[in-house]
């Protein structure tokens, strides 16, 4: 790496400009913006967003922060093209994965795109081993069919005096997701930054009992497209199409306020999940490939 590179901890509204340039232009599928960027690490101060350096020009960027698990962290390096095998990354690493420590994590963790083979092949000689995989979906929104009633079940819009109850079914359904290990739901502040941070939110009913809930969520940099929250259903009434009840009224909603595209996100083993996607017309994108090692 040239010694005239310098790698800090981005702080000016430069770095974050140059860190957001640059994971976009790396990560085009889940880009950024420094206004979004900068309002998580207001609520979440423990983030660490760090840059490198070369005459006013950023060419790298890291991160380290808590994942959704007790007792892990989530690392992400992204360098520009000309500036890869040149140790840039390696300093990069180094540089934001002591701060697991900081967070009390034993574990780290990334996720790498299934189609970026070089990418992949770095994070494997530097001791991450792959765990599991998130598959993405895209489903373009055009004439959606209309909403199927269920009987018994009720389906509304919801509004925060419903937060409690979104969350509980939350804490019940999200250990059942199919990750290498359960995984209990995260705090209840982490889970609403994420989760509550859409334009709707819609919830399944039977009777006066929330049985499920399906939230949509905006991407700042792509004003145009929604992403799926979780979409959660309590373990007694699965298998009544409860999910796909959601997802079709997610459909409707997104197309009746003029977005185009909703993305979502799947873990490989989840075939309920996926099937139901599939049947509702999502088309997969490459996947993600989840990777971990013990911190250092």
């Amino acid at each position: 790496m040239s010694p005239q590179v310098e790698i800090r901890r981005a702080e000016s509204d430069g770095d974050f400009v140059g860190y957001a340039e640059v994971w976009n232009a790396i990560t085009p599928r889940e880009p950024i913006t420094v206004a979004e960027t900068k309002r998580r690490l207001a609520r979440q101060p423990w983030r660490l967003y760090v840059v490198a350096e070369q005459d006013g020009r950023i060419l790298g960027c890291g991160f380290a922060g808590r994942s959704d698990s007790i007792g892990r962290a989530f690392l992400a390096v992204r360098v520009l093209p000309d500036w890869r095998r040149q140790g840039l990354g390696t300093a990069l690493l180094d540089r934001v994965q002591p701060h697991a420590a900081d967070l009390d994590a034993t574990i780290v963790q990334g996720r790498v795109a299934a189609d970026d083979e070089g990418s992949l092949k770095w994070v494997l000689k530097r001791g991450f081993v792959e765990v599991g995989r998130d598959v993405e979906l895209i489903r373009q929104l055009g004439d959606e069919s209309p909403a199927v009633s269920l009987e018994g079940i009720v389906i509304k819009e919801l509004t925060p005096t419903d937060h409690g109850a979104i969350y509980a079914v939350a804490v019940e359904c999200w250990p059942d997701m199919p990750t290498p290990e359960p995984m209990p739901a995260p705090p209840y502040e982490d889970w609403a930054l994420e989760e509550l941070r859409g334009p709707v939110v819609f919830g399944a009913f039977d009777g006066d009992r929330m049985v499920g809930y399906a939230a949509l969520v905006t991407r700042p940099a792509s004003p145009e497209v929604l992403e799926h929250g979780f979409t959660a259903v309590v373990r007694s009434h699965r298998g009544r199409g409860i999910a796909t009840a959601l997802k079709r009224r997610q459909l409707a909603w997104a197309v009746g306020h003029g977005y185009r595209e909703l993305v979502t996100y799947t873990q490989e083993g989840n075939e309920p999940m996926r099937a139901i996607n599939e049947k509702l017309g999502y088309r997969e994108r490459p996947a993600w490939i989840l990777v971990r090692r013990e911190a250092v």
